[in-house]
């Protein structure tokens, strides 16, 4: 690595920590002051767990902030460098500026690499931490009530209380159907548990109906199978920001099999990955912005950061998320059409640019 690269690189580190930083602290504060505060006095939360509360958001407002952070450390990094003549200084020896912008790119896409593991693994169990405060424990992490889903085979399940860390349930009924949908199959059990995809039922009972009526076996203790995970059925109940992309994935193929319908389920899984790669997408459209404005100082680098930045979160949240969640548009059109306009968009100004 050239003495340039390592010079341009940890200038825009530096700026991209100070910034994120930053942001992370004005949005922990205008979230606080207009609504969690509220929150807080309604639920009648102690001061422990409203800290705890604001504490396990923080890694959501690194992920919500990282892409703006990335955006205003380009420009930033490479405007200051412009206003102190190091660019023109640069060119002078022969470096043009596509050389200049080649380590930003790079540190922008790792960066982007980074916060996609980030999002997934300790913002993901962050919101877990979060929503176990505000819900009790024993509900929320440890055991459910009323849990209903559809399994492959034409079976729909209904546990009316789940141990998720013994791996035990109460009051199970299972219905299977025919092709008509009709029931041709009423299994109960009183206890059940479950290793793999092994299910042990116990103390239960057995309807096969058929044209006379039915026939009514009970037994002691059974086996089935049932392919689907419990664990991430319960889980897909939850806020889909709480669930890992493994367990989305696994979650979507279940529901897949099963016929139910997983428009927001994959909107969710895409989400997962191109909002962090913004972070890419806002290094290549900030990098050629530095050229045009970067003499205007930091109050306008700021200003565009910001312009920029609710005009991506509008287009790729507040439009387009909403018409895949609703149906109107394919799951990854929705999650990565504005990362798509805008890396174009970026991409023009880097051809653009004056080399």
């Amino acid at each position: 690595m050239k003495v340039v690269d390592k010079y341009i690189l940890r200038e825009f580190l530096r700026s991209f920590l100070v910034s994120l930083a930053f942001f992370t602290i004005l949005l922990l504060v205008v979230r606080f002051s207009e609504r969690e505060m509220g929150r807080f006095i309604n639920w009648r939360m102690s001061v422990s767990e409203s800290v705890r509360s604001m504490l396990y958001q923080i890694p959501d407002f690194i992920m919500q902030v990282a892409p703006p952070s990335v955006l205003f450390a380009t420009f930033f990094s490479l405007g200051r460098m412009t206003q102190n003549n190091e660019i023109t200084a640069m060119k002078a020896a022969g470096i043009s500026l596509y050389r200049v912008f080649r380590p930003v790119f790079v540190a922008a896409f790792l960066v982007a690499i980074v916060m996609i593991i980030f999002n997934d693994q300790v913002v993901t169990w962050a919101n877990q931490k979060e929503a176990d405060i505000k819900k009790p424990l024993s509900v929320v992490s440890q055991q459910a009530t009323n849990v209903v889903f559809i399994s492959s085979g034409n079976r729909v399940f209904y546990i009316d209380r789940m141990y998720l860390r013994t791996r035990q349930m109460r009051n199970l009924t299972i219905y299977e159907f025919d092709e008509n949908n009709n029931v041709r199959n009423w299994t109960f059990a009183r206890e059940a548990s479950w290793t793999g995809t092994t299910w042990r039922l116990e103390n239960g009972m057995e309807r096969i109906f058929n044209e006379e009526g039915w026939d009514e076996i009970p037994y002691e203790q059974k086996e089935i199978t049932v392919n689907e995970d419990p664990e991430i059925m319960v889980k897909g109940i939850r806020d889909l920001k709480e669930i890992s992309f493994f367990e989305l994935t696994k979650l979507v193929k279940y529901k897949k099999a099963a016929g139910q319908i997983v428009r927001r389920e994959l909107v969710s899984l895409q989400s997962k990955i191109s909002l962090p790669f913004a972070c890419f997408i806002m290094a290549l459209l900030g990098a050629p912005l530095f050229i045009m404005f970067g003499k205007s100082g930091t109050a306008v680098g700021f200003l565009l950061t910001m312009s920029i930045s609710f005009l991506y979160w509008g287009i790729a949240l507040a439009v387009l998320e909403a018409f895949g969640n609703a149906g109107k548009l394919p799951p990854m059109l929705a999650c990565w059409t504005a990362n798509f306009v805008f890396a174009f968009v970026g991409s023009v100004f880097v051809y653009k640019v004056k080399k």
